[in-house]
């Protein structure tokens, strides 16, 4: 059973597909749960899996769909400060379809060599909202449909690897496979090596969660404000103005005027009380947040 299916994945006699049907078998026999989790994983998708394996994890490009003045476009968003903010997560998209919904994409004839992702609309609204750019309708990652090739040629690579190093550890493995602690050892660091090795999983934290990294980012900003202005004098009545301007007012353009005159006011209010606050320093806080 194991050589047939080497011989007939090595010569492409099979789909990956069916490969890892036929692999599930083996799994059983050497009752091994990361193998049957992994050939599971790869067959049904990485739905609910958080930490993807590193092979699907794809460097992509960002791109903004723009629509105003009875024209629609498609350009390319510069988000490397967001990035970085980030970890390094917004330029790397998770695959987590499986092999067959993979390999049927790359049947379909035509000329397109690239792949889209829609981001989430509530991320579209946040990153619209952050960029000030009320034309922005859609945002899309983009990848070259060869990344998803090289998906299917590493699960491929590491199911041949892992079926050669388990036929020559137990070469009577389909017959009389002796299921004690040692042959289970065995087994597992075979599996372990091919197929997870030492950077198993990568820990993104894409998709869903990153619209809620965005909002924790900006919050951080909002506090670092709050406590700026603490530091020059503001009393406590004054700092909850800027916070609710702020929760009221997320759109840059709008917020900018509307916490110039809340400046203004406390300019006012400087002179008429003869309160001592550094309103240029204020406007430099305030400049930076924007």
């Amino acid at each position: 059973m194991i050589k047939d299916l080497i011989n007939d994945l090595t010569y492409d006699k099979i789909t990956l597909t069916q490969a890892l049907m036929r692999a599930k078998l083996i799994a059983f026999e050497i009752n091994n749960e990361d193998f049957k989790n992994w050939i599971n994983n790869e067959l049904n998708g990485y739905s609910n899996i958080t930490k993807l394996p590193d092979y699907r994890i794809i460097p992509c490009d960002i791109f903004a769909v723009i629509e105003g003045y009875g024209a629609r476009k498609t350009v390319p968003m510069d988000l490397t400060k967001l990035d970085k903010d980030l970890g390094g997560k917004i330029y790397k998209m998770e695959s987590k379809q499986s092999i067959a919904t993979i390999e049927e994409t790359l049947k379909i004839p035509g000329e397109d060599i690239y792949g889209y992702e829609d981001f989430p609309q509530q991320m579209v609204k946040l990153l619209r909202e952050m960029t000030d750019n009320q034309f922005i309708v859609n945002v899309k990652r983009r990848i070259q449909l060869s990344q998803a090739s090289q998906i299917l040629n590493l699960t491929k690579q590491k199911l041949i690897d892992t079926l050669l190093e388990l036929n020559s550890t137990f070469p009577d493995l389909q017959n009389n496979f002796q299921d004690n602690k040692e042959n289970k050892e065995k087994a597992k660091t075979i599996i372990n090596n091919h197929i997870y090795g030492d950077n198993s999983s990568s820990n993104i934290g894409i998709g869903d969660n990153l619209s809620q990294n965005i909002n924790n980012i900006y919050n951080q900003k909002v506090d670092q404000l709050i406590s700026e202005l603490e530091k020059i004098g503001l009393e406590k009545e004054d700092l909850q103005d800027v916070k609710d301007i702020i929760a009221l007012e997320p759109i840059k353009t709008n917020l900018g005027k509307k916490l110039m005159t809340w400046v203004g006011k406390m300019a006012t209010k400087t002179i008429e009380k003869g309160i001592d606050l550094q309103i240029p320093l204020i406007i430099e806080k305030i400049n930076d947040f924007l």
